[in-house]
């Protein structure tokens, strides 16, 4: 019987792919048992660095529950011949979803309509300039990274009659066509034009807090802003100042630089900030798809198999048997 190291408890409607093959051990904050660890299965909020892997002398896989894979350090498992796996397709669905309910939140100003039904009253709301939403049609979209989530936000944008306006260095121009977005020759050329920007990349050390006060500056005056992808991609300090000054007129946030976040943070103190608990992707459908994805892979390296979605595939054939 394999040994998965799980560091958050199993989800109840993957456990059945354990049965006759594997057992799971942990969670356990003081990680006992982890050095019988055969897998590693990882949520986002841990790290798995040198010395986690060392504390597993059998290891023979790390598979993440997620797409991000930040808080893995891929070269030391890729040191020590230990295959790295992850779910990038897995959360596309429930995230994009999640990213138009963020962005219809903020251009339609739905938070404070909700409070004004409940609390403060219709008339608190109605009647003023500052409820009147932004209607899409016609708008542009700027999408930062237009891969699996952002390109799926594309479509939607597209069936809201908007121009989709993206910039991403890694897709040709005859993907874009294909897609039926247009490509922005800069970042800058992006931020100025569109009415709202929403983010879809991944974290590397050129993206990191990439969203800075220079970049808020070349926005759209009063253009909204959303990030579903991660928190790290931006500076908050500098987003809570465009806030302050009405540079950027909203923002939709479901990720944090730092999480989980206090209630005490610049960022919560806006009312035309709508902000989720890092849910994009968690949806029933959507958390079982990566619970399944991740579990799966991890029972295929342990097999022998090679998996679909490898981060160092340079190793497998090196890998520890």
């Amino acid at each position: 019987m394999y040994k998965l190291w799980f560091d958050e408890k199993l989800l109840p409607s993957c456990a059945h792919l354990l049965d006759g093959v594997a057992v799971g051990i942990g969670p356990s904050l003081t990680l006992d048992g982890i050095e019988q660890a055969e897998a590693f299965i990882c949520p986002g909020n841990t790290r798995y660095d040198a010395a986690r892997m060392d504390k597993a002398p059998s290891l023979k896989v790390i598979a993440r529950l997620g797409v991000g894979y930040d808080n893995i350090d891929v070269p030391a498992a890729t040191a020590r011949n230990i295959p790295v796996v992850y779910a990038p397709d897995a959360p596309t669905i429930s995230t994009a979803e999640h990213t138009w309910a963020l962005i219809m939140a903020v251009t339609k100003k739905t938070v404070p309509a909700n409070v004004a039904m409940h609390v403060t009253g219709w008339g608190s709301f109605w009647g003023h300039d500052e409820s009147k939403g932004l209607e899409l049609f016609e708008r542009t979209l700027g999408l930062v990274g237009v891969g699996r989530i952002g390109g799926r936000v594309a479509q939607v944008g597209l069936a809201f009659g908007m121009r989709v306006l993206a910039y991403d260095p890694f897709v040709t121009p005859d993907r874009a066509l294909a897609m039926g977005v247009e490509l922005a020759p800069t970042l800058e050329a992006l931020l100025g034009e569109a009415d709202v920007v929403s983010l879809h990349v991944p974290v590397t050390p050129e993206t990191r807090h990439f969203m800075n006060a220079e970049r808020f500056a070349q926005m759209k005056c009063g253009a909204l802003f959303v990030n579903a992808a991660r928190g790290v991609l931006v500076d908050e300090a500098a987003l809570a100042d465009a806030l302050r000054s009405g540079q950027v007129g909203g923002a939709g946030l479901d990720v944090f630089d730092g999480e989980p976040i206090d209630l005490s943070h610049p960022l919560m103190a806006f009312d035309n900030v709508v902000a989720s608990p890092h849910v994009a992707s968690r949806t029933v459908a959507g958390h079982h798809r990566i619970w399944e994805t991740t579990v799966v892979q991890a029972l295929q390296v342990l097999r022998g198999e090679r998996p679909p979605h490898l981060l160092n595939p340079e190793i497998w054939e090196t890998r520890r048997s």
